[in-house]
């Protein structure tokens, strides 16, 4: 099985809750948390994790900083048998880092340093490996500047030219931007883009409405994140909703690149996109158990059982 390529960003999560409001100057200093937890994050490194743990090997193409958070990724990545020899380690830059509140109710918020994230650019991508593959994703758009629109337009075309399958998630990042996201839409296989997300671009617009926009604008499989309503998917045979699988929060950290994983890997074994979704959905399901970003993710078999995590953590206790 050859390695999936994820392209997009690494960061250090610290993730700290439950806090059920942040300090206000003035009138409340300070606020206290249970638990704070050092994990790897951003959409490059939970896809390709997730995809590890379901058996799936995958490589990541990013940026970190020389610096111990960038040593500590590079490790952490490499323990769950991500493939990490295409990530570039500046001198210049910082690791990008995630302050993440997690809320009693499983919600997040973030405060972001996005460090190395601003200057990864496509002449820092060896483009010979990148396109070694079956699968292709650009996991985060909106999160590198230098990157998205023209730049990660082009790697897509390129790689689709070369019989890649292509697939674009986004991530709310430096902000939602139309230009960028309408120039790389008509270069992917499979788009995966968040409605919530979308809405911040395309306002007031329904998730039926939206899906026609993207159609229009040349996207062919369409699987709209809804977030704890589950998804849509608009795949050729008009649009199907299906609900999300989860039965318990704990933190929603990840729970799209769990989906997008769950995704792929179930196209990985043959699956057809409504198929390759509920294993999405099921990934999802398992990764909002667990604090962090890719935790506690089964292997497809479990995943494909039906298993998303409950049984796999039995397991563990006993």
């Amino acid at each position: 099985m050859r390695c999936i390529h994820c392209l997009g960003v690494l960061v250090v999560d610290a993730l700290s809750g439950p806090i059920p409001h942040y300090p206000i100057p003035g009138q409340c200093i300070q606020v206290n948390a249970e638990t704070i937890r050092f994990l790897p994050g951003g959409g490059a490194a939970n896809t390709a994790s997730a995809l590890c743990q379901m058996g799936i090997p995958a490589r990541v193409f990013s940026k970190v900083g020389d610096d111990p958070n960038g040593r500590f990724l590079l490790s952490e990545l490499a323990a769950q048998g991500v493939d990490t020899r295409r990530i570039r380690v500046s001198g210049n830059d910082s690791t990008p880092f995630t302050f993440v509140g997690i809320h009693p109710d499983g919600e997040r918020t973030f405060i972001h340093t996005p460090g190395a994230n601003r200057t990864f650019s496509a002449e820092e991508i060896d483009r010979e490996t990148l396109f070694d593959t079956d699968y292709l994703l650009y996991d985060d758009l909106w999160v590198l500047p230098r990157l998205d629109g023209k730049p990660g337009a082009e790697l897509l075309r390129e790689a689709r030219a070369r019989g890649v399958v292509t697939l674009l998630d986004e991530c709310w990042g430096l902000g939602p931007n139309r230009g960028s996201f309408e120039i790389m839409v008509p270069h992917v296989d499979c788009l995966l883009p968040s409605y919530h997300d979308l809405l911040h671009i395309y306002p007031q617009k329904t998730p039926e409405e939206i899906i026609a926009v993207l159609h229009n604008l040349g996207a062919q499989n369409i699987i709209l994140k809804m977030g704890k309503a589950g998804c849509l998917l608009s795949c050729g045979t008009g649009i199907e909703a299906m609900p999300s699988v989860a039965t318990e929060v704990v933190d929603t950290t990840g729970a799209g690149d769990a989906f997008v994983a769950g995704f792929i890997a179930g196209l990985v074994h043959g699956c057809d996109p409504r198929q390759s979704a509920l294993i999405g959905s099921r990934a999802a399901a398992a990764c909002i158990r667990h604090v962090g970003g890719a935790v506690g993710i089964p292997s497809f078999e479990s995943l494909q059982q039906g298993n998303s995590g409950t049984e796999k953590d039995e397991d563990h206790a006993r």
